[in-house]
């Protein structure tokens, strides 16, 4: 990262004024005992399909609560607070787990999938989550964490190409200037896992029957002593056949092209594991080395808003990049809603940084050292004398940090003109502070609180979970949003039934082929 353009960033801080961001946030609900709930979607809650904010992830239990954009960070955990207020009101006895790392599980098969209904757009939700448990394991797929989606507006992606002279048309500058923002970000990310990693533990019934590096606790607990975010480790939300996927991030012809590769290339291992069982019944989408565009895990992604039906790649290749989505945060039990102000702050001067500063492309060796880098910061992230590695060999994490730092201090000066706020500054000191204090990051204090409490993970995270979601249903809505609401969830009931009638004709296999089959 750099400052060579800070002072032009200041000069044009209104320029940022039309930022947008959203966040889809990922709960599991729990019986009162800390299990996974068996129980299906709430009804109240409308279709998982078709409500636009009100969803579920890869299992029936797996909650996603998804903010529209808004203009303030503000405004976006009010949001996202009032969906969490609402569906209290609507689970029974049920809580919502707080932590990335799940509840206690039992057989891997006992993890319900979601369910969208008979349409084949909603079979093929399904069908495609039950491939990904038989590629990969159903508990994998419990893990839950935030998605920060971050867009800049076109009047500074103008400002911005036209203070560095750049020719292509807007739309290709933008798609290239996310992707450079996109390279920075892999860069650095270590600084994130660090700061906002929040999974140094985990229940032991998770990685039952596997071989890992965890120390054993007291009841069933599993952790590292300086690990920051396991839910980002090989035993996490990680695998290996994709790490070694060449899906370049230095354009987006050859990002959608890698992508576009993937899903349609067969890999044995998945053609044995069979398309079909010997009823017919659908097994997985393909064979091939991913299903569809999202199975590819990473810690960020390029996105554009999708039409009916539309593959993600095709978007992209189609209209460009929109927006950016940050997959790296873990949830934070320490705050009810996952995310605090600070995190969103500092997420956003982060993001903006990393747009700003020279971002070479990608060489193919690096992207082993992306691997290294994270590996070692999610398991001994806090570790004193931390060496981290870059293409000239390793480097001190502390003083590269204190560094980063120093180029975001003035994105985040200029953020706070641009929204007349001191919020930005605000959060860069305090998640500064924890470069020299380890012991208040997040990951660090949830191993203290177990140890002062002499307690398992499996108890602090049912304790705070408890305590959250007690604290949403004693906040219900006021009538006149709680009605909003309901409506709105027995209009997405309705949208399912009718995408159910129109789709009655049309198979899955013909359905998937047209998905398939766009150009």
């Amino acid at each position: 990262m750099s400052l060579d353009h800070s002072t032009w960033l200041l000069a044009h801080a209104s320029s940022l004024k039309g930022m947008r961001r959203g966040l889809e946030k990922e709960s599991l609900r729990v019986t009162p005992q800390g299990h996974l709930a068996m129980t299906p979607h709430p009804s109240a809650l409308g279709s998982a399909l078709t409500h636009p904010h009100l969803t579920t992830d890869y299992s029936e239990s797996l909650l996603e609560f998804i903010t529209p954009a808004t203009f303030s960070i503000s405004e976006t955990l009010d949001f996202l607070d009032r969906l969490h207020r609402y569906t209290l009101q609507h689970m029974g006895n049920e809580l919502l787990w707080t932590h990335s790392m799940p509840c206690f599980l039992g057989d891997d098969l006992s993890i319900p999938l979601a369910q969208y209904g008979h349409s084949p757009a909603g079979r093929m939700k399904t069908v495609y989550r039950h491939g990904l448990g038989m590629r990969y394991g159903r508990r994998m797929q419990t893990i839950a964490g935030i998605h920060y989606n971050l867009s800049f507006p076109h009047e500074f992606w103008q400002s911005w190409q036209e203070h560095l002279g750049d020719q292509r048309s807007l739309q290709d500058f933008i798609s290239q200037g996310y992707f450079a923002l996109i390279r920075n970000f892999q860069r650095h990310s270590w600084l994130l896992l660090y700061l906002l990693g929040a999974s140094p533990a985990v229940c032991s019934s998770f990685l039952k029957g596997r071989v890992h590096p965890l120390h054993e606790g007291p009841k069933h607990t599993l952790s590292l002593p300086w690990a920051t975010s396991l839910r980002m480790s090989d035993i996490g939300y990680q695998n290996n056949l994709q790490a070694e996927l060449d899906i370049s991030y230095n354009d987006l012809d050859s990002y959608v092209a890698g992508l576009d590769h993937a899903i349609r290339t067969p890999y044995p291992p998945f053609t044995r594991l069979g398309v079909r069982d010997g009823s017919g019944a659908w097994l997985q989408l393909n064979d091939h080395i991913l299903q569809i565009e999202n199975e590819f895990y990473g810690l960020i992604r390029p996105k554009r808003s999708q039409h009916s039906g539309e593959r993600p790649g095709l978007a992209l290749q189609r209209r460009g990049v929109e927006y950016v989505e940050l997959r790296c945060v873990d949830l934070n039990p320490f705050t009810p809603l996952g995310i605090d102000s600070d995190s969103a702050h500092f997420l956003e001067v982060f993001a903006l940084t990393a747009l700003i500063s020279p971002s070479p492309d990608f060489q193919r060796h690096e992207y082993a050292l992306l691997r290294e880098n994270q590996k070692r910061m999610v398991q001994e992230g806090r570790k004193p004398g931390l060496q981290l590695l870059d293409c000239q060999g390793e480097f001190d994490f502390l003083q590269r940090a204190e560094e980063l730092f120093e180029y975001m201090h003035p994105v985040a000066v200029a953020l706070d003109h641009a929204h007349q706020t001191a919020l930005y500054s605000t959060a860069i000191a305090t998640f500064k502070a924890r470069l020299y204090n380890p012991d208040t990051c997040y990951s660090a204090a949830i191993l203290q609180n177990m140890q002062d409490d002499a307690c398992s993970f499996y108890d602090f995270a049912l304790k705070k979970s408890q305590q959250h979601s007690q604290y949403f249903r004693d906040r219900p809505l006021p009538p006149d949003q709680a009605a909003s609401m309901q409506q709105q969830a027995q209009a997405s009931l309705q949208s399912q039934k009718e995408l159910e009638l129109a789709q009655k004709a049309m198979s899955l296999e013909s359905y998937l082929q047209a998905y398939f089959d766009q150009h």
